[in-house]
């Protein structure tokens, strides 16, 4: 009998236990995969949260290290931008929706990111200032996708926990029938097993709440946020505004926000930001608030409506950024364009003076070569005169010797009429162009100095081309810019003391070009100068013989006025000055 019941017993229960025991495998595997998921969930969830909390926070942390670029504010910043990579690598590998592949991919958000990290490596080597302005954008557009991404993860690991809690209620449902039967073999390991899975996801829950509300306080360290209800007293304060402003939270809350208006901002500023926000609109604009201290701080802001689960609007939240730094250097800007503005106001000034004063050197050097074309004529007719007066008192002066005589000072008074006009038409700054012939205008520059050359014994030896070369331009000018450079070859040679002396000038045709070519033996400029001959202010002469403006004008003149070219370089016995004029284009001017 005893051995009938015991085979009964087994015919009864031995199925039914292979009944419970896969019923419990099936249910123990499920729950442990769906566990294993809702863990894994909640790590993408608080890696999610945190990559956006990194976005936010590398901002500030950009900020910071440019405000104080040293070791520690960039190994910080490196961190953080290590962090945030690797954040974006795991959630790459973990794209559960169609949803998520859309805001990663079609909507940008993984270039966007891999663009604010690449932006971030970009200020960190260079610290322009110019692409943290780039990174707050950028940060304004990824901010509200990965705050989407979290409600994504979110909205998955919901699902989950609700397919996790209709099958607890299906195996609870399958456990009390098999319990109905069977009781005895299977509600305590059923029990134990739901309570540790309880107890697991209670634990995750806890965790999750507690990295949640650390990232909240990093936040609040970080970010100037405050809250107020529909009338404008303040309900809540964060950490960084506090800090900022220099008021306590208790301070702070239950006052009305208008506690750090500075006095600075207008009222309408305000009256706009209260008609926008009560629209149910987003107000953004920069502000100026005053510190506790009677100090004043500036502001990004951007202040947005709060509603409740009904939709019903109960007060305004502002985020803002600490934006004092940008506006103490756009400060510092304005002071350094007035500062620019008045030196190039005094260097024009200088210009000036040092234009009159080459004008004047220009003029000494000019009257001394009137004085050297006169002496010969003046010394002829002295002693013409001298003569008659002579033969006169002697009795000796004949018609014949008289007229002669006369002729000769005649003439000579002439050549020095025709001196007077030469220099007359030099000197004279005429701003009318004209068209002349180059070679006739080169000709007559080189009449003004010969007799200072040939004082000097310096020889002129000139090439010219036979077909002449008409010029559309200033003539006076084109006389300066040759005088210019044959006075400093001129005057080289004599510091020297260069043994025969020579300036040879050349005007030839090259193709569409015109070339006039000035070279000296006086063994060339030094190389370390020969490269600011034409700069503004560089001489190597004594202040009371020169500027530094005579090669510089003419370089503005060949260049500006005639699109020419004018160089130096040094052949093997001294200077070559070569300036080269586009004769195509003097002949479109003309033609004009």
């Amino acid at each position: 009998m005893a051995n009938i019941k015991i085979f009964s017993l087994r015919n009864r229960y031995i199925p039914a236990l292979i009944i419970i025991f896969i019923v419990s495998s099936f249910a123990y595997m499920n729950v442990k995969d769906i566990m294993a998921s809702i863990k894994n969930d909640g790590k993408i969830i608080n890696i999610s949260g945190k990559q956006r909390m990194l976005s936010q926070r590398l901002v500030l942390l950009a900020q910071d290290y440019l405000d104080n670029p040293n070791i520690k504010t960039k190994q910080i910043l490196n961190e953080n931008l290590l962090l945030l990579s690797t954040s974006h690598e795991f959630l790459l590998e973990h794209i559960y929706s169609q949803k998520l592949d859309e805001l990663f991919f079609k909507d940008k958000l993984d270039e966007e990111v891999k663009r604010y990290i690449n932006l971030f490596e970009q200020l960190i080597l260079t610290n322009n200032q110019n692409l943290l302005i780039e990174l707050r954008k950028t940060s304004q557009y990824i901010l509200p996708k990965l705050e989407e991404v979290v409600k994504e993860y979110e909205r998955i690991d919901k699902e989950k926990l609700e397919k996790l809690e209709r099958k607890e209620l299906f195996i609870l449902l399958l456990t009390i029938f098999v319990l109905f039967l069977e009781a005895i073999f299977i509600f305590y390991p059923a029990s134990k097993k739901i309570r540790k899975n309880t107890d697991e996801l209670e634990e995750l829950v806890f965790d999750k709440t507690k990295e949640l509300q650390k990232s909240i306080d990093i936040i609040s360290n970080y970010v100037i946020y405050s809250r107020t209800d529909l009338k404008g007293i303040i309900t809540y304060a964060s950490n960084a505004f506090c800090k900022t402003s220099g008021f306590s939270r208790d301070e702070l809350i239950g006052q009305p926000h208008n506690i750090v208006r500075h006095e600075d901002m207008p009222s309408s500023a305000f009256e706009e930001m209260w008609n926008t926000i009560k629209s149910g609109k987003i107000w953004k604009g920069e502000v100026k608030n005053k510190t506790k201290s009677g100090g004043f701080y500036w502001v990004d802001a951007n202040i947005s409506p709060e509603y409740d689960t009904k939709g019903n609007l109960i007060g305004y939240a502002g985020v803002r950024l600490n934006i004092t730094s940008k506006k103490k250097i756009e400060e510092l800007n304005k002071n350094l364009e007035k500062r620019i503005l008045e030196e190039v106001e005094k260097n024009r000034e200088k210009d000036k003076q040092l234009h009159e004063q080459a004008k004047m050197i220009q003029m000494g050097e000019l009257i001394g070569n009137i004085a050297h074309q006169w002496r010969q004529p003046l010394s002829l007719i002295s002693t013409s005169v001298s003569g008659l007066k002579l033969q006169k008192e002697l009795n000796m002066l004949s018609d014949d010797e008289y007229y002669k005589t006369l002729d000769n000072i005649i003439s000579k008074t002439q050549e020095l009429s025709k001196t007077i006009d030469t220099f007359s038409s030099f000197i004279k700054e005429d701003n009318t162009k004209t068209l002349f012939i180059l070679q006739e205008k080169v000709e007559q520059t080189i009449n003004i100095i010969s007799n200072t050359l040939e004082n000097h014994k310096i020889k002129i030896v000139k090439n010219f081309d036979k077909e002449p070369f008409e010029i559309y331009a200033r003539p006076y000018l084109v006389s300066q810019a040759v005088l210019n450079i044959i006075t400093n070859s001129k005057d080289i040679l004599i510091e020297k003391q260069i043994p025969n002396p020579v300036i040879k000038i050349c005007i030839k045709r090259s193709k569409d070009k015109i070339k006039i070519i000035i070279e000296d033996n006086a063994g060339g400029i030094d190389a370390n100068i020969i490269d600011k001959v034409f700069e503004p202010y560089f001489t190597t002469k004594h202040q009371s013989q020169g500027t530094g403006m005579g090669l510089h004008n003419s370089y503005n003149f060949i260049v500006k006025e005639l699109q020419g070219i004018i160089y130096v370089k040094n052949s093997d016995i001294g200077a070559v000055f070569v300036i080269n004029i586009p004769f195509e284009e003097n002949r479109k001017a003309l033609d004009i």
